[in-house]
């Protein structure tokens, strides 16, 4: 959308088909910050219908496939009782973008957020003990699902239920692997002669991170961006978030990068430890999703820099973690990856 106008008409409009009557802004749509992929909005109604009332939250999805995807699996996560916010509307081909979903409006915030480099030494102890809690806490409790009738629903949708899991990953690197970048072709050997053996699929939410949990004044939890949720090993979400974890995607300086690098690694080793109190995991298994999530963003970190417009652009977490990501992948692979200049 080009025009916060043309998101009032549009919202306005798609609400009221779906309402079978007309309905107007109490607050209209203001540009929420938040993910890279999906623009997201609050607004609230005047004289709300059943079911809209009070601080609502619209989603705009760029990709309706991928944005189906998502409103299926957050529906469906909601029905099962997991913690995140109801999907209240949502639709396809409309005015609005190729897809989108209107939602209550959570409150809480990151556990990060009160985290700062001025209030370190009183946060520190606190942010270390509670982030990993927190995140294998969501992560356990999602892996405890029973995946059936979300691939059932992926089956009448006509949707791959193992799209966003490691095929779209490696594919990612494959294509780095013909660019002007180095070693990725390497990689791509090195993740298919080492790729584990899995019997057990669940549901995985792919980008588990602090940023995309939200915490309220009581403490209960909600997890948010769905755009990369699979039916895959559960080594998955542990690897990746792990990755996440340890590579944080935040510009300090070089002075104190040496305590960041040794705060980063604790987070993610202790939450791979927190993970393994309710679930048998397979280390090398971890090892590899945690590798495969550095290459599949080294590898679009090389799309980034070869495509200008695109959406990795300079100040994309991705490329405020390569150089982190580059030497961990070497520890994880033995393989030196070099990344292009951007155009």
């Amino acid at each position: 959308m080009s025009a916060d106008v043309t998101i009032d008409a549009a919202l306005l409009d798609a609400l009221a088909r779906f309402c079978g009557e007309a309905v107007a802004f109490r607050t209209p749509p203001v540009r929420i910050s938040g993910g890279f992929w999906a623009d997201i909005y609050g607004f609230e109604l005047q004289d709300p219908p059943v079911g809209l009332a009070g601080q609502l939250v619209l989603r705009v999805m760029p990709d309706a496939r991928a944005g189906r995807r998502e409103i299926i699996v957050q529906a469906w996560l909601a029905d099962q009782g997991y913690p995140v916010a109801a999907v209240l509307q949502a639709g396809t081909a409309n005015g609005l973008g190729a897809a989108f979903m209107v939602m209550p409006r959570v409150l809480g915030r990151s556990p990060l957020a009160s985290l700062r480099f001025a209030t370190a030494v009183l946060g520190l102890r606190r942010t270390l003990r509670s982030i990993p809690v927190l995140l294998a806490d969501a992560a356990s409790r999602l892996h405890s699902l029973d995946p059936t009738s979300l691939r059932a629903a992926f089956d009448d949708a006509e949707i791959d239920a193992a799209t966003g899991g490691a095929t779209s990953f490696l594919a990612t690197v494959e294509r780095a692997a013909v660019s002007e970048a180095t070693g990725f072709d390497e990689l791509s050997r090195w993740f298919e002669a080492n790729r584990p053996a899995s019997n057990v699929e669940v549901v995985c939410h792919g980008d588990l991170h602090p940023f995309n949990l939200l915490v309220d004044e009581h403490g209960d939890m909600t997890v948010l961006d769905w755009t990369g949720a699979t039916i895959a090993p559960p080594e998955m979400d542990i690897g990746l978030s792990a990755a996440l974890l340890r590579c944080a995607p935040i510009a300090v300086p070089k002075l104190i990068a040496p305590i960041f690098a040794r705060i980063t690694n604790h987070l993610a080793n202790a939450f791979v430890e927190e993970s393994r109190r309710s679930h048998s995991l397979d280390d090398s298994a971890i090892a590899w999703w945690e590798a495969l999530q550095y290459a599949r963003a080294l590898g679009e970190v090389v799309h980034g820099r070869l495509t200008p417009g695109s959406a990795i652009g300079e100040r994309h977490p991705f490329e405020t973690a390569a150089p982190m990501m580059s030497r961990r992948l070497r520890v994880l692979t033995g393989v030196d990856v070099t990344l292009p200049l951007r155009r």
